[in-house]
């Protein structure tokens, strides 16, 4: 069955999350089925940080259970971005008013081993990076074999991108990180002739008819791909014909959190809440509606696992028998640790243990009730306890 796979953004609350998403497929063996990944700040951090640790290759499912989840897990509850970020502002105090995109992608490389270029990354599964194009307001893709967006146009020349940077830019939160400024002049441009959004493989689209243009912008700057989709959708769903048709099973991991309300503040709080807030929270709400819809209107197989439901809600929506629901709910989370979970702040800073391992169960739950509840023809019942109790998770 070949699997699609969207990592939504949300900071480490999100790359934890999907840490558990994965590590409830690959304890099914579903990992080797995975042909599509798209992913956004805390999912492009989550893969990177799978790739770094697995020589730059997509793991197994055993290889990621006893390998690289453990290592995953050291290095976030070790390494702290965000305290390294200010200290580099403090060292050199007119950075302040600057991007640390690059500081971000300056501390992958040193801490994480994300050293490869974009050309490195294996053929399968096809890794879509994303971030949002300031200038033409367009989701820009990094990928192994292609870079840019469908308004400013794209370049073949990968073998020059650090990979660091394109995860960067993706994770580049107004405010937080700020944008990647990427110089395009070093880079062939072009654009197709046939400008319709054709969703195929990378031979084929290098087989489509370009010609060749130079930027009306020799500057970029690369924001956080959730201002434009948090989800990473639009390379793997269109709105009209829903999946790919390359794709047999679509699993949206979404680890954005739930918003709570705030008391109004004035001035720039008030902005940054309207933007960053309130207006992409509506994005991502319209976008999980379309998703929902395929599921239920249409032959489109997949699920929307989404940071926030509880084990009950999920196994309830699902119509489970009441005694199933009720034995399933004795063993997961509780209503609060799962809302402690949700709410959890966007931050790059290194968690605790008792955060990750909330985190990473409530992905990992949440994946599994999700995922039987409505496929259990496909998926069976697996308890976290079940799986801690094997050597692979405990080694978390």
């Amino acid at each position: 069955m070949k699997l699609g796979l969207a990592l939504s953004g949300g900071g480490y609350r999100a790359t934890v999350f999907h840490l558990g998403t994965l590590a409830r497929l690959a304890e099914s063996g579903r990992l080797e089925d995975v042909t599509f990944l798209s992913t956004v700040s805390g999912g492009s951090l989550c893969v990177a940080l799978i790739h770094a640790l697995n020589n730059f290759q997509w793991p197994t499912s055993d290889r990621y259970l006893e390998h690289v989840l453990p290592k995953a897990r050291s290095i976030l509850i070790t390494k702290d971005f965000h305290r390294s970020i200010i200290g580099r502002i403090l060292r050199s105090p007119l950075q302040i008013f600057e991007t640390r995109a690059d500081d971000l992608s300056d501390l992958m490389r040193k801490h994480w081993g994300v050293t490869a270029v974009l050309s490195d990354l294996p053929v399968s599964p096809r890794w879509m990076i994303n971030a949002t194009t300031c200038e033409t307001g367009k989701n820009w893709r990094w990928e192994r074999f292609r870079i840019g967006d469908s308004l400013f146009g794209y370049s073949y020349d990968t073998q020059k991108v650090p990979l660091a940077d394109a995860v960067a830019s993706s994770a580049g939160f107004p405010g937080l990180i700020g944008p990647l400024v990427f110089d395009t002049r070093p880079y062939q441009w072009f654009r197709y002739k046939d400008r319709s959004k054709i969703l195929v493989d990378p031979e084929t689209q290098r087989q489509r008819k370009t010609e060749p243009f130079t930027p009306d912008f020799p500057i970029v700057h690369l924001w956080d791909g959730g201002v434009y989709d948090n989800h990473g959708l639009e390379g793997l769903h269109d709105f009209i014909h829903g999946w790919r048709e390359d794709i047999e099973f679509f699993i949206i991991s979404d680890g954005a959190g739930r918003a709570k309300p705030e008391r109004y503040s004035r001035g720039i709080k008030a902005l940054m809440r309207i933007s960053t807030g309130i207006m992409m929270d509506q994005v991502r709400s319209l976008r999980a509606r379309a998703i929902v819809e395929r599921l239920i209107n249409h032959d489109d197989l997949g699920a929307f696992l989404q940071a926030g439901n509880s084990s009950r809600y999920i196994l309830s929506q699902a119509k489970l028998p009441q005694v199933e629901i009720d034995n399933i709910c004795a063993d997961s989370m509780t209503d609060e640790e799962v809302k402690l979970a949700a709410e959890m702040p966007t931050v790059i800073r290194k968690l605790t243990e008792v955060e990750f391992e909330r985190l990473f169960r409530h992905g990992f739950e949440v994946a599994d009730h999700t995922l039987y509840g409505y496929h259990p023809e496909i998926f069976t019942h697996m308890s976290f306890s079940q799986a801690r109790s094997s050597a692979r998770i405990r080694s978390t």
